[in-house]
């Protein structure tokens, strides 16, 4: 499949993710949704690992990135669930979805990616998005 078709597959399933997380937080506390929505990690976990991963160059820095990048994501999800019991989902949704721009900030800086005119229209236009749906 195609890069595309693979972005649209997460948004679609990032979609759902949000709402049943939304639905979840209404009949459990947040601990125990975070607790039961990561059990899914161990079925797609099993399935690459019988799968088979092929042979990877353990580089140090792509395994302390790839672990931080566990962590922040852990992290990030047990708030998104706390919120989520705690708020609409019209907004706490909305609002953690703009965490691209961290990406593209977070890039320019210690990445040197160009941040463009058009990023920054971009991004402002994120922010007004979240400022409109929070209303």
């Amino acid at each position: 499949m195609h890069w595309l078709g693979f972005s649209l597959l997460a948004l679609g399933l990032w979609g759902v993710w949000g709402f049943l997380g939304k639905v979840a937080a209404q009949h459990l506390p947040s601990q125990v949704v975070y607790l039961l929505a990561i059990s899914g990690h161990l079925v797609v976990m099993a399935y690459l690992l019988a799968g088979g991963i092929g042979k990877v160059s353990w580089q140090p820095w792509g395994v302390g990135a790839a672990l931080g990048s566990g962590l922040a994501m852990a992290v990030a999800l047990l708030c998104f669930y706390e919120a989520l019991g705690k708020g609409p989902a019209a907004v706490v949704v909305p609002l953690t979805a703009i965490y691209p721009a961290i990406t593209v900030l977070l890039s320019a800086v210690f990445l040197h990616e160009a941040l463009t005119l058009r990023h920054s229209a971009g991004l402002a236009l994120a922010l007004a998005a979240v400022w409109l749906l929070s209303k």
